[in-house]
Formats: structure tokens, sequence, C-alpha cells
């Protein structure tokens, strides 16, 4: 009995000697020191271009000391910093219970984001037994040419729409992640693997908006954005104003509508008026230009339509201090003012020829009597100039002196 108790405790005390030797670090693997001239890897290329999204291969054969590597043996591509197990890809990790040195392999590689890579190649195998082999392979990834397809239908206000988005396979056919950016007023979402339709119902609001959608591979991400083309019925903006002066009258109509609508004014009874026009975006402003005083109302009816609708507007009028025709650039001889102004014009120049003329014939019949009166004086002697002074003054006072005009 004593001897099978003494027996109990020295396993135990085996056994807790082994346990606290493995907490403090004591019961470790012993590494086995490795020659680099027993290990060698060749490979078909050190640096391989592809395309973001394709698989490649990596061909390559290597040989190791069978007395020194044991197995399972795991064979590890990687890239950056051998001893960082977070740079390991588990996916091209592969783990063999036998290898034959001199073996050449093809490895498939996962598709890789675009950019440039490094990848290195080591053995672990035994109690922590590791070997990273000196030469890498560089990986160029230039851009991402598959992305996924977007089907729109014809889009109109107020009608239910599905898009849909297809997304590309990849080599390794994985089933992509896709959603939407851009759009919030969704009603359903729905599809198989690869492809997702979304259904909304449009506004004039989502009119040239930009929606994206988006498939996540993993670590690639691929993407298309499409701008979205609305049908809808012309609204008038609050933006619309008639302004009016003492001489001018003028009305701009700012209209939003796809198709581009067009715009009336009606004025019954009116000609003298002008209207111009401009168009962008789907917006058209309308400016009409009329005399204050030919327009007796309080406000101006815009009316605008297309295929979709119609809208009307009644802009009220608002007093304007200033010149309208400078504010809007408009010539200032407007042809409303131009035909007020030719009555004006007319009497002017017609009193200005009649004084012209008057000034002329008045100057000819001075002109004339001085010379009748040096004649006379020349034939007279001075005493009978004298004796006819009575006479003489008679002849000039029956004459209606003209007085000297002004210009």
């Amino acid at each position: 009995m004593f001897l099978q108790n003494t027996r109990m405790t020295w396993i135990f005390s085996v056994i807790l000697c082994l346990f606290f030797m493995a907490r403090s670090g004591q019961l470790q693997c012993v590494r086995e020191t490795l020659n680099d001239k027993e290990f060698s890897i060749t490979v078909t290329t050190t640096t391989i271009e592809v395309k973001s999204g394709d698989c490649f291969w990596i061909g390559y054969e290597f040989t190791f000391p069978k007395n020194k590597v044991t197995f399972p043996l795991h064979k590890i591509w990687f890239q950056g910093d051998p001893q960082n197990k977070k740079t390991h890809l588990e996916e091209n990790k592969e783990v063999v219970k036998y290898e034959q040195s001199g073996t050449r392999y093809n490895v498939k590689m996962n598709p890789l984001p675009q950019g440039e890579y490094e990848y290195g190649f080591k053995l672990e195998w035994g109690c922590d037994q590791t070997y990273v082999f000196p030469k890498t392979i560089r990986i160029i990834v230039s851009a991402l040419t598959q992305k996924p397809s977007v089907r729109i239908p014809p889009l109109v206000e107020g009608q239910d729409a599905k898009l849909e988005c297809t997304a590309p396979r990849l080599c390794l056919e994985i089933t992509p992640k896709i959603y939407w950016i851009g759009i919030k007023d969704v009603l359903s979402l729905g599809g198989v693997p690869s492809r997702m339709i979304l259904t909304f119902t449009p506004s004039a609001d989502y009119h040239n908006a930009n929606i994206t959608c988006v498939a996540n591979y993993d670590s690639i991400r691929a993407e298309t954005t499409v701008t979205l083309t609305v049908k809808f019925a012309p609204r008038i903006l609050n933006s619309s104003q008639c302004m009016v002066d003492s001489r001018l009258l003028v009305c701009v109509c700012i209209i939003w509508g796809n198709p581009l609508p067009l715009i009336t004014w009606p004025l019954a009874l009116l000609t003298d008026f002008s209207v111009t026009s401009s168009r962008s975006n789907q917006t058209v402003n309308s400016t009409l230009v009329m005399p204050a005083a030919d327009y007796q109302n309080s406000s101006v009816r815009c009316i605008s339509d297309n295929e979709l609708g119609w809208a009307d507007f009644e802009i009220p009028l608002q007093n304007y201090r200033g010149d309208l025709s400078l504010k809007y650039g408009l010539d200032s001889s407007h042809k409303s003012d131009a035909v007020h102004c030719w009555p004006i014009a007319g009497v002017s120049l017609s009193v200005n020829v009649a004084l012209l003329t008057a000034l002329i014939v008045c100057t000819v019949k001075r002109g004339k009597s001085q010379e009748r009166r040096k004649e006379l004086g020349e034939e007279m002697d001075p005493y009978t100039s004298l004796n006819r002074a009575d006479d003489d003054q008679h002849i000039y006072s029956s004459i209606t002196p003209t007085p000297r005009q002004t210009t």
C-alpha cells in the first residue's frame, strides 16, 4: 500500500512539473540549424502582369533535404513579412503528407486588386520549423476591366421602374455582393446570384442624377455609374417674375420640364411686344418685353406644355425703381418707344425747317431794300433829298419790319 501511494505521488509530481515547465516556457521546440545550400527554388518567371479580377498561376519547383524536413509539410505563398501571419494567404496554403523533392508545380492564385505585390514562398514542418526561400515573385495588377452592366428602362415620373445590375463572374466565379448607391426611395430589391433588380418610382428630382451599381468580390470592388433621364411634366419655377417701370413691362417665365416645354403668353389684342427664349438643362427662360402704357392688368399669364402635361401661372406685376432697359440689357430706344417718339421728332423737324426758310427770305428782302436805298441816294442831290423827306418816310413806313430770328 505504501509503494502504491509512493508511485501515485511520483506520477502526480511529474505531471505537475511538466505543466509548470510548459507554463513557464521551458518546454520548447529545438530548432534545427538549416543549410541554405540544401534548399532551392526555380520559378517560371519573376514578374507576372495580370488584370485585376483575373486569376494567375505560378509555376515552380523546389528542393529540400529529406533528412531534415518532416511531414506533414506546409507550403505557403505569402505577401510581405514571412513572420506576419496576417499576410499569409490561407487559400494559397497547402498541406501535404508526402512531397517529392524537385517536383514541378503550378499554383493557382486568387484575383487581386489593382497594384503591385511581392510574393514569397516558405515551408513549415515539425515543431515550429520554418524555411523561407530568398527568391520572390513580383505581381503587377492593372485596372479592372470587367465591370457590372446596368440596364435602365425609359423612366417617367410617377411610374414604377425596374433597374437591373448584372455583375461579371471573375476567374473563381465568386458570387459578389451587389448593392446600389444614389437611390433612396427603393420599393423592393430582388434577383439571383450576380444579378440585382431594384424597383423604385422615379421623380423629377432624379433627372440627371447619378446612380452606381457596386459589386464586391472579397478584396476587389467593381462599379458602374450611370445618369438617369426622367421625363416629367413642365413646372413653372418661383423665380418667374414681372417688373414694370414708367416705360417698360418685362416678364420672365422660367419652366423646368423634360422634354423641353413650350411657353406661350396669351396677350389678346396686343401687337406691340417681343419675346425671346433660351434653353439649358431642361429649363426654358422666356422673356416678354412690351410698353408699360399698353398693359393695364395687375398680372401676366404664362402657359407651358409638353407631351406629359401643362402648367399655367399668373405672374403678378411688381414696380421697379430704375430703368428696366438697363437691367435686362435692352436697347433704350425700344421699338414701342421709337413709335411714340416719331411724331415729336417730325414736328420738331418741321418747325426748324419753317424757321430757317423764314430767316432766309427775310435776309434776302432786307438786302434788296438796302441796295435800293443806296441807288436812290446816289441819284438825288441834297436839296431834292430834303424836299422829299416826308414822302420817303411814308414809303419806308409801309414796309412791315421783320424781327431778327433766333435759333
